[in-house]
């Protein structure tokens, strides 16, 4: 052996070692992480299983998940600028929305939302489910919610779609809210029709669940409504039999979001369809407030002998509007618009013309509910492959455990284990940057409110002036046609933002440019009216809301018009002081005095 062989051996023998060394290191790091991020089933101490989702039971096998999750019960409420968990009346702080959703339940009831945990109580306490409430402030039409409403608010619906509605899924839709959860099992030995069985911990009032996200024999992810599932096929997804749509487990961090967190409408299907019913519409001694025969009792138990039985009626399904939105295209808010333009044009039966008429205006309108998952979809997070669990529940420390944040609130909350896991700036920067995009699109967001509320005073104006000269309903809308669906797509724009639980954040550029057209096309409207006005003879001068005007329409809390069911005139409609209760009196200010992107307060130094 050569002398410099005999100096190069040891050489390489070195080096390989060290190689091997940190190859082994590399590799245990990486298993030790994928142990820390994958969902890991202890030793069960119950066995879990799809026939009793709640929380409360599967929370005995993963107790800290549990306790993460229902601390929202606890937690004395607090509100934010735009956001929290004190469940305070929107109507109270945006008096603008009275008006812009005249005609239809929401402008008397629609409070801040407070949280997973009471989405459940949320629905059957609000003043939208309660017939005879509606009755008697003006909403006769109304027929009380279906179950479609169920799908996201409860964690049951998966069983009682199975076992109830034998996975009929137009059946499951079509059946009454009211009649469908009085179905739902007494389970973890609660008595059946019992207080307990009723109450928000693994009762009937029991909202989102474990069993929503995992699969009971492994809690990997998957998807459990059938309306996600049917919409990702629409949109070219695969179906999968165990995690309901073929994804990686990143995607899924954010499409077990999407069973919720989207924009949705229940689709009439042009054929009638056989349902549960309740035997007390057989019963002529049981009226509704208005004298009419009730047709379901509004409580969450079989009572008085009022039974099931079989009726039937028109049939809808939940479908979330993605036709023209494809699969790895961002959103854009125009594909609502054609979505929706295509199913008001099908034929008689199966055609969807619209959520509510206004009642000022008479536009066939569109109610935007919480399109969360459309919105960020176009963002730079969307992207970077960020998805919702990333942020909304980071992974934290619970000792020498690595577990996701089952409080699913604001990253905020937590910038550190949120924002910082990605982002190196400080956290004071952070919060800036996140408050000034706020504060941005809450300006662009009231200056289209105020618009369209201005757009719908003149278009009444003109209706009660086009009536004075002789013209009926149906002549108006024909001459009003332009302004009427100007109205129609503009208020989408603004509802969509308004409804999107981030304030713009999750996309600002989609949520401004939404806005900037909803501006837009409140203008063209009230153009569009002069051009009437002068055809007509009509004297016209455009309105323009402001703030102070808008203030003059605070509904203030709710209360009872009438004596009804035990309750007096004038009684508070909600038992509970810290629901539809007054915004902050700072709040009120923010809106006030809310100002665009204002460059000194946001571009200091990096930190």
């Amino acid at each position: 052996m050569s002398k410099e062989k005999s100096l190069v051996m040891p050489i390489v023998l070195t080096v390989a070692i060290i190689i091997g060394i940190v190859i082994v290191a590399l590799l245990i790091n990486i298993s030790t992480k994928k142990n820390e991020t994958m969902v890991i089933a202890p030793k069960s101490f119950v066995e879990l299983s799809d026939d009793n989702p709640t929380f409360d039971y599967w929370g005995k096998n993963y107790p800290e998940n549990l306790d993460m999750y229902l601390k929202v019960e606890k937690e004395q409420p607090r509100s934010t600028d735009f956001g929290g968990n004190l469940a305070y009346s929107k109507l109270i702080r945006y008096p603008q929305l009275t008006i812009l959703w005249a005609g239809y339940p929401f402008s008397m009831d629609a409070n801040e939302e407070r949280g997973h945990f009471w989405i459940q109580v949320d629905q059957m306490d609000t003043a939208r489910n309660n017939k005879d409430f509606l009755n008697a402030h003006g909403f006769k039409a109304f027929g009380g919610q279906p179950t479609a409403c169920m799908n996201c608010h409860s964690g049951w619906s998966p069983w009682l779609y199975k076992n109830v509605a034998k996975g009929d899924w137009v059946a499951f839709n079509s059946t009454k809210y009211w009649t469908m959860i009085k179905n739902v099992p007494a389970v973890n030995g609660i008595e059946e029709g019992s207080d307990a069985h009723s109450g928000p911990h693994g009762g009937k009032r029991m909202g989102v669940t474990c069993a929503d996200c995992h699969n009971p024999q492994d809690m990997t992810l998957r998807i459990t409504r059938q309306g996600l599932i049917n919409s990702l096929v629409m949109r070219g997804y695969e179906k999968d039999p165990v995690q309901g749509i073929k994804a990686d487990r990143n995607e899924m961090r954010t499409l077990v979001c999407a069973q919720c967190h989207v924009e949705y409408y229940f689709k009439p299907t042009g054929s009638k369809v056989n349902v549960m019913g309740e035997t007390i519409a057989n019963d002529p001694s049981k009226k509704w407030f208005n004298g009419t025969q009730k047709t379901y009792d509004e409580f969450d138990s079989w009572r008085d002998g009022n039974k099931p039985t079989e009726i039937q009626v028109d049939g809808i399904e939940l479908v979330f509007p993605w036709s023209v939105w494809k699969k790895d295209m961002p959103f854009r808010i125009e594909m609502f618009d054609e979505h929706y333009d295509k199913v008001r044009n099908l034929e008689a039966g199966k055609a969807f013309k619209a959520d509510w008429t206004h009642k000022d205006t008479k536009a066939p309108m569109i109610k935007i509910q919480h399109p969360e998952f459309e919105l960020y979809s176009g963002s730079v997070h969307a992207a970077n492959g960020v998805s919702c669990a990333d942020c909304h529940m980071p992974y934290v420390r619970s000792g020498a455990k690595k577990i996701t944040q089952h409080n699913i609130t604001s990253p905020l909350v937590d910038v550190n284990s949120s924002c910082k896991s990605c982002h190196n700036q400080s956290e004071s920067y952070i919060r800036k940057q996140v408050a000034d995009i706020q504060n941005s699109i809450a300006f662009d967001l009231r200056s289209a409110e105020y618009a369209t509320v201005s757009l719908i005073w003149d278009i009444k104006k003109m209706r009660d002036e086009l009536s004075k000269q002789g013209k009926s309903d149906e002549e108006i809308n024909k001459i009003l046609k332009e302004p009427l669906e100007l109205h129609r797509k503009g208020q989408m724009r603004s509802d969509f933002v308004g409804a999107e639980n981030s304030t713009g954040f999750h996309n600002p550029r989609e949520a401004s440019r939404m806005l900037l057209q909803a501006v837009e096309m409140a203008r063209q409207g009230q153009t569009a009216l002069a051009v009437v006005a002068n055809k007509y003879n009509i004297e016209y001068k455009p309105s323009e809301a402001t703030f102070e005007e808008i203030q003059k329409f605070n509904p203030g809390e709710i209360k009872y018009k009438v004596d009804m069911n035990g309750h007096k005139a004038g009684d508070r409609y909600y038992e509970h002081l810290n629901v539809n209760g007054n915004p902050p009196k700072d709040l009120l200010e923010l809106d006030k005095n809310i100002k665009p992107y204002i460059n000194t307060k946001v571009d200091s130094p990096v930190k």
